[in-house]
């Protein structure tokens, strides 16, 4: 479920060009490959597209002309963005745990 705090999604960012307006946004969420996550730009002319990395990202929002400032922010949030993530899944998969379980498994 994604959260709504005073109009602004905690799982996307949004894009403006030299003017204010906006023209995009970048979503980041868990995929469905457990551990995974999709980053996904969102663009009002040119539609949307996964990337596979942050670098692709940043690579895609170069050809769009974007400032560096604008990119600068994006890294920002993808890297507040992708720690939450990260907490959470750890919140859910406990690896010590599943590793002490197959170590008393072998020696009974």
């Amino acid at each position: 479920m994604i959260k709504k705090i005073e109009n602004e999604f905690l799982n996307s960012i949004d894009l403006r060009d030299e003017n204010g307006s906006i023209w995009g946004a970048v979503f980041v969420s868990t995929s469905k490959e457990l551990g995974k996550r999709d980053i996904i730009l969102m663009d009002e002319e040119s539609g949307t597209c996964s990337a596979r990395s942050i670098t692709e990202l940043i690579n895609m929002l170069s050809k769009k002309n974007v400032s560096f400032i604008e990119k600068r922010r994006v890294l920002e949030f993808l890297a507040e963005r992708l720690r939450i993530l990260e907490q959470d899944y750890s919140k859910l998969y406990d690896f010590n745990k599943s590793k002490q379980k197959k170590t008393t498994k072998k020696n009974k």
